[in-house]
């Protein structure tokens, strides 16, 4: 990683940590440059990148002004979020598991609708799919990509393609247990089985009843402290 990247990075967890509150202003270019040893055109590079990513607000001739990143961020953010983690923190896991209900069912019911003899393709490679946390993890990143793709609404596609990092970091989580495979696996050969049928409207109703389901088992697993919200710690970042 470059000394540019660091300084982002190291901007990045003391945001997390708590160091700057929401609100608040960061250090000018000239102070940030001096402490973390940089040049100020750099140091301005890195404030625009943050500033993209929903971190900060940038004023002319001003400081900068931290973001609340939950409300004032963006899909960068939650991004930035998980490449800044060994361990992606359980709450923000069931924020997009949370996400995904909302989403994936509609996505699910155009496919079938639209293209399902395609959809029957994509979901026969579930048998020869092995039974491990990374084969299903980039399993299901390729299906949904794909059902995305083949509902021909375009918006579904770039909302997936921005979460893609994110995705199968949490993905590879989720799917270390081999129950949440096995039903997961299960929930594929019942829409394969919808998608024979072309039946879009029960496609859609199986897919928000495992969105669901994926939700409750991830949630159930949880402490109550998970429950309550995203804590961020400094031994879980890279």
């Amino acid at each position: 990683m470059n000394r540019t990247a660091t300084v982002e990075k190291e901007l990045i967890k003391a945001i997390l940590q708590g160091e700057y509150l929401a609100g608040s202003q960061i250090e000018t270019e000239r102070e940030l440059a001096a402490n973390y040893e940089l040049g100020r055109p750099a140091i301005r590079e890195i404030l625009q990148r943050l500033s993209h990513g929903g971190w900060l607000t940038l004023r002319k001739g001003q400081r900068a002004i931290v973001n609340d990143y939950w409300n004032g961020g963006n899909i960068t953010t939650i991004v930035d979020i998980v490449e800044y983690f060994d361990q992606v923190p359980n709450a923000l896991v069931l924020y997009f598991l949370e996400f995904r209900i909302a989403l994936t069912p509609q996505y699910v019911q155009k496919a079938i609708l639209l293209n399902y003899p395609k959809v029957v393709g994509l979901l026969a490679e579930i048998d020869e799919l092995p039974d491990t946390a990374e084969a299903f993890a980039s399993y299901d990143w390729k299906v949904q990509k794909e059902l995305a793709r083949l509902s021909e609404n375009p918006l579904f596609s770039l909302v997936l393609n921005s979460f893609e990092p994110a995705y199968v970091k949490m993905a590879l989580k989720y799917f270390v247990s081999s129950f949440r495979r096995e039903a997961s696996l299960s929930y594929y050969k019942k829409l394969l089985a919808f998608a024979l049928l072309g039946d879009d409207q029960q496609a859609e109703k199986l897919s928000r009843a495992m969105m669901e389901k994926s939700y409750d088992l991830w949630k159930n697993q949880l402490s109550p402290d998970e429950k309550i919200g995203v804590k961020f710690r400094l031994d879980n970042m890279q």
